[in-house]
């Protein structure tokens, strides 16, 4: 890391941006912390995008090419950056002032921690606040299971060593809407990843987000966590089973885990169907509790139509957890 005040690269992705575009530049330069560079990496828009990054000049780098996705657009500024630290700004969310500025002074104090995210504030498309979102923290290994069930980080609120990238890689071209949950599934695999409780971004919710597909998204983000899992294996997710990794009932336990989290958490319940499927051919066992989560998944899939509204008024909530707990 260079001396004195670290340099900051903040990559803006965008495909036919020219609406929010430029907020999200303005926002950037209103930053309190000025070491920092910009660059803007434009995906193959066919609408006016190009001209609102070509009427900064030099003030910040343009970077034209063909449509290929968010994260070859993303790895696109990554491998043009010389910054210290890598900061990722959608083109329709902003940062606050002091943004960067307090990010910096959190990873130069908290030197364990090798990138971190921030509260935020959702905006409508007038940029009125809607609400206010205060994120969770937890430790590297809590968090590394617990966003297989909750994507809580805010890509616009990151900010990442540079040399992180050098360890795990690049963004996963392959993935059109979760390529940042499987990037922070990565950073976690070897880091920690702090968070700055307060707000410091604005996230833009409106009807034109990519990520609205919910049906591609949905069917990518269950191929991306059964990867991950297998990628990752028992030692790397569950280092407390590591002497008896190996052994069928902890293989077993670990396929239990990804369909609990999987039923109960994303409410993917054919996908936490295969999870037990695959934990009873590992275990064939009647001690196997894999054959009571199958019925209970099975029962919670025929009750879906009304379970989001009764589990906030009645007990399910509850009843989740001590499942989880008791038959865990």
């Amino acid at each position: 890391m260079s001396q004195g005040l670290p340099k900051i690269s903040i990559i803006i992705p965008v495909y036919n941006g020219q609406k929010y575009l430029r907020e999200a530049i303005e926002s950037v330069f209103a930053q309190t912390y000025k070491n920092y560079e910009l660059i803007v990496v434009d995906d193959g828009s066919n609408d006016r995008t190009c001209d609102v990054i070509q009427s900064y000049g030099s003030r910040l780098c343009g970077i034209p090419k063909e449509n290929g996705g968010v994260a070859s657009a993303l790895n696109c500024g990554l491998q043009r950056a010389s910054g210290d630290y890598i900061a990722w700004l959608s083109h329709d969310d902003l940062f606050l002032p002091n943004k960067l500025e307090r990010q910096v002074d959190y990873l130069k104090r908290f030197a364990q921690f090798k990138a971190c995210y921030t509260d935020y504030d959702i905006i409508d498309e007038n940029g009125n606040v809607i609400q206010e979102v205060k994120t969770p923290w937890f430790p590297r290994q809590e968090a590394l299971r617990i966003l297989f069930g909750m994507a809580y980080i805010n890509g616009s609120t990151m900010m990442i060593e540079r040399s992180c990238f050098e360890k795990i890689g690049l963004f996963s071209e392959h993935l059109n809407y979760t390529q940042d949950t499987e990037m922070w599934l990565r950073l976690l695999r070897h880091f920690e990843i702090g968070r700055v409780p307060e707000i410091l971004g604005k996230w833009r919710n409106h009807s034109s987000q990519g990520s609205r597909r919910t049906k591609l998204q949905r069917a990518e983000a269950q191929a991306m966590y059964c990867r991950i899992f297998k990628e990752f294996g028992i030692e790397a997710l569950f280092p407390e089973w590591k002497e008896s990794a190996s052994d069928p009932k902890t293989i077993a336990k670990a396929y239990i885990w990804l369909g609990n989290t999987l039923s109960f958490y994303q409410r993917w319940y054919r996908v936490a169907d295969h999870q037990y499927a695959h934990a009873m051919a590992v275990y064939p066992s009647l001690g196997n509790p894999a054959i009571w989560r199958r019925f209970q998944n099975l029962v919670l899939s025929i009750l879906r139509p009304c379970y989001s509204k009764t589990r906030s008024v009645l007990w399910l909530r509850s009843a989740e957890h001590w499942f989880q707990k008791k038959l865990g």
